[in-house]
């Protein structure tokens, strides 16, 4: 390894450093959550991607359109619909969203997406990122929330799940050092931590969950970082915090001892 490899590789950590140093105090200078209640409008985009995404975007909206008629009439609801997010088109501009999809996407307070094409090696398509994580990067979709219910055993759990934290802040970022050495990261930071327990919290408390467990999906001392960063009036929101570290082999031997709620 030569001084110029090592100094290049310490040039890019720094650029990353600051990029995340400035996510960072994005994340500060949000304030709280968007109280949809309390919107004159809210607009839904519905981006059909391609392949099958069109075929089966389009009926899942004409499903929420029947079901929002009411509120569509009264212009408390607008659908909006957004084209452009085509493999052909992402490729003919060169990037996983076009830029005047972008501004279309952001102009919106939900998204009806359909699937969109990533690229594989060896495709037919030239390599771009995918369209799902550039999205979620441009418009900061940090919680990806899925609620299981199997009634029979007694499970009824709500995941909230990290979406830009750890590994997904820095993406393909990683360093290449040498043709022997690379380095890549996972970023924590607190406000990415609070937020998303904030976010659990809330959710547990406007629904009567009564138990949230966190849980570090790739070592204990994430899970440290975390509990030590959960203020007293998040944590306030529900009764009863846990933090576990093997989350499957707990479940597998009990699924009903982690009944109600978690966030992951």
């Amino acid at each position: 390894m030569t001084d110029i490899q090592i100094k290049n590789a310490v040039e890019k950590f720094e650029a990353l450093i600051r990029e995340q140093s400035d996510r960072s105090d994005k994340i500060k200078a949000q304030g709280d959550f968007v109280d949809y209640e309390k919107l004159d409008k809210i607009v839904i985009g519905v981006c059909g991607g391609d392949g099958i995404g069109p075929i089966i975007t389009k009926e899942s909206a004409r499903v929420l359109e029947y079901m929002l008629a009411d509120k569509v009439k009264t212009g408390k609801v607008e659908f909006k619909v957004i084209d452009g997010l085509t493999i052909e088109n992402r490729v003919a501009a060169n990037k996983a969203i076009p830029d005047d999809v972008l501004e279309e996407l952001k102009s919106c307070h939900v998204i009806l997406k359909g699937p969109t094409t990533t690229p594989q090696q060896g495709g037919p398509w030239p390599n771009i990122e995918s369209a799902n994580v550039a999205m979620r990067k441009a418009l900061d979709l940090f919680a990806n929330l899925r609620p299981v219910k199997v009634p029979e055993e007694g499970i009824d759990w709500t995941f909230f799940r990290e979406n830009t934290e750890g590994a997904y802040a820095v993406g393909s970022k990683g360093v290449n050092v040498t043709d022997d050495l690379a380095v890549d990261f996972v970023v924590t930071t607190t406000e990415g931590c609070e937020r998303i327990a904030k976010l659990a919290y809330d959710y547990a408390r406007r629904n009567h969950k009564d138990r949230v467990s966190i849980i570090p999906r790739l070592r204990p001392m994430s899970g440290i970082l975390t509990s030590r960063q959960l203020s007293s009036s998040t944590r306030s929101a529900a009764r009863i915090s846990r933090y576990l570290f093997s989350p499957t082999f707990t479940a597998t031997l009990s699924p009903t001892k982690l009944q109600n709620f978690k966030a992951a």
